[in-house]
């Protein structure tokens, strides 16, 4: 029989003395390692945490806390969702003073992000193998398991001729515009974990970072379009996403890129259709984001989407009929920017996980002095 005031034992192991309590199934445990090994309940929680941190973040821009500061002010997350009256929210109400301690702990150290699933992008596959050995570090109790790779989106079986589109003659500076439309995809889509359930938020974040979704502003080059869209992640309050700038960057690179000669279906005679079919693919997944973001508006806000759907549609017929080479091009131009910023982050004594082509990218929340 156990003695007054002695803990039940461990309900994975059996040890004796289990001090810990799950806060979603209240199964008491005997350590981490227990904790970890019982089931998925402390992935779970620890993602929906992170999560409805991100939907209570949105809002209007310049009053958007970032992300860091609101995980480490939960008082303040409480009385958002207080505010906001939303049912099924107070599940930080219902812990415990030591488990709020914990879970504080967690994210003042960085361990949620072990925690959680390691993510990747769809067209990270095209580097699988050749980059894992090299740059994959995994600590000693970190599972086994492999990341979890997005699928691919669908390339539309039809695109309209960019004669159908009624508009002036086309500018020069045209082309700059797809590095910040991609931008707004990447960092919308990997800010997010790549979780399409989250609209209109995901999408709304692509349009309040590429201007070229929401109005005619014209573009000089390609870095000065990728400079544009960073700037408007910060201005518009957004935290740094998991990949970094220069990891975002370094994404619609390999987006202007394509798959390149790791896929098995590439030849050189047709290198061009493949550069198009990223870029394609990416354009035609921000539309359905789009698309099913804005059901759910109306006036302005619905027009936006609305227009910004168009954009795509727009970018996704110019880029079909692009002249050969202009993908590599702007891929190539991308990819100065991705250097210029890895030496402006090394001469400030700081070291990003960049990439998640290079690295599992488990860094979710920016650690902050």
């Amino acid at each position: 029989m156990e003695t007054p005031g002695s803990d039940p034992p461990c309900g994975l192991c059996g040890a004796a003395g289990a001090p810990y309590t799950c806060p979603r199934c209240n199964r008491r445990l005997c350590s981490l390692r227990c904790y970890r090994a019982h089931g998925g309940c402390s992935e779970a929680f620890y993602r929906e945490q992170v999560l409805q941190t991100l939907r209570s973040d949105r809002g209007p821009p310049p009053a958007l806390p970032g992300l860091g500061a609101a995980l480490r002010q939960p008082r303040q997350l409480r009385e958002a969702e207080a505010s906001a009256g939303r049912a099924g929210r107070g599940v930080w109400g219902s812990l415990s003073a030591v488990e709020r301690a914990a879970f504080q702990r967690l994210i003042r150290t960085g361990e949620v992000a072990k925690l959680i699933p390691a993510w990747r992008p769809w067209w990270w596959r095209r580097n699988k193998g050749k980059n894992e050995d090299k740059y994959e570090h995994k600590d000693e109790d970190e599972d086994e398991d492999e990341p979890q790779i997005a699928p691919p989106p669908t390339i539309p079986s039809s695109i309209p001729a960019l004669s159908s589109f009624p508009a002036p003659p086309l500018s020069p500076l045209l082309r700059f515009q797809l590095p910040n439309v991609l931008f707004g995809y990447v960092f919308a889509w990997s800010l997010h974990g790549g979780d399409e359930s989250l609209v209109p938020e995901l999408p709304g974040a692509a349009i309040d970072v590429a201007a070229a979704l929401r109005t005619r502003r014209a573009f000089g080059s390609t870095a000065q379009a990728l400079r544009a869209a960073r700037d408007d992640a910060k201005g518009a309050g957004y935290p740094t996403g998991p990949l970094g700038d220069a990891g975002t960057v370094l994404a619609v690179a390999e987006l202007l890129e394509g798959p390149g000669d790791d896929s098995d279906n590439y030849t050189p005679n047709n290198a061009a259709n493949y550069n198009n079919n990223y870029v394609i693919a990416a354009l035609a997944h921000l539309e359905q984001l789009l698309s099913r973001g804005r059901r759910n508006l109306d006036g302005n806000e619905r027009q936006t989407f609305v227009n910004a759907q168009r954009k795509c549609r727009f970018l996704m017929s110019w880029s079909q009929e692009a002249p050969m080479g202009t993908m590599v091009e702007l891929a190539r131009e991308t990819r100065e920017v991705v250097n210029e910023l890895i030496s402006a982050n090394e001469a400030m004594g700081q070291q990003e996980i960049f990439s998640a082509n290079e690295g599992r990218g488990r860094r979710l929340i920016e650690e902050l002095d």
